[in-house]
């Protein structure tokens, strides 16, 4: 609703821990400036689409979002941050349920799978030492996983280079990289 579809760029959005940023094309509109925004000023770039979007339900009513976002934060100790050039607008909305203790938590728990990946690649490995090739379903068997989990597995070793795929669809199987 908000963004200029005179560019040809996507609009961005990007998640960390700590925040989520949204990048949108299209400025703030000529004659209108941030403090207006914030006031609750809102003037409709593409209104036939936020009619469409109200119909929908998808938007509750015209110049309300930004109110509601910062009634969101108003008792948080981080507040949202709001970028603006001719060509883009940016809002930082940060996570007011991160800690740095979470991030390390979730690290570990990042670390803990990689290395339980590392541990199953390992099995992968041996097997193919011992019969020279294996088959999405047998990984699936012999790691004790998902068809999507043994699929995955097959799919990063391909990508590490590790091992090679041969054939497609129903005949695909794996060996090992002859180097």
């Amino acid at each position: 609703v908000h963004r200029d579809y005179s560019f040809r760029a996507s609009t961005l959005i990007s998640i960390y821990d700590d925040r989520i940023e949204f990048v949108s094309i299209g400025g703030l509109l000529p004659g209108l400036e941030l403090d207006d925004l914030m006031m609750g000023v809102s003037v409709c770039r593409n209104p036939h689409l936020a009619n469409v979007f109200y119909r929908l339900q998808l938007i509750e009513a015209y110049g309300t979002g930004m109110k509601k976002i910062m009634g969101a934060y108003a008792n948080a100790l981080v507040q949202p941050k709001i970028k603006t050039t001719n060509n883009a607008f940016k809002i930082i909305l940060p996570n007011v349920n991160f800690t740095p203790k979470a991030a390390e938590a979730h690290k570990k728990f990042e670390k803990a799978a990689d290395l339980a990946l590392d541990s199953n690649e390992e099995k992968v490995l041996q097997f193919l030492r011992e019969h020279l090739m294996i088959t999405r379903k047998e990984t699936q068997t012999l790691l004790e996983v998902s068809q999507s989990t043994a699929g995955r597995i097959l799919k990063a070793m391909v990508d590490s280079g590790q091992i090679k795929q041969i054939g497609g669809s129903r005949t695909t199987r794996y060996e090992l990289r002859k180097e």
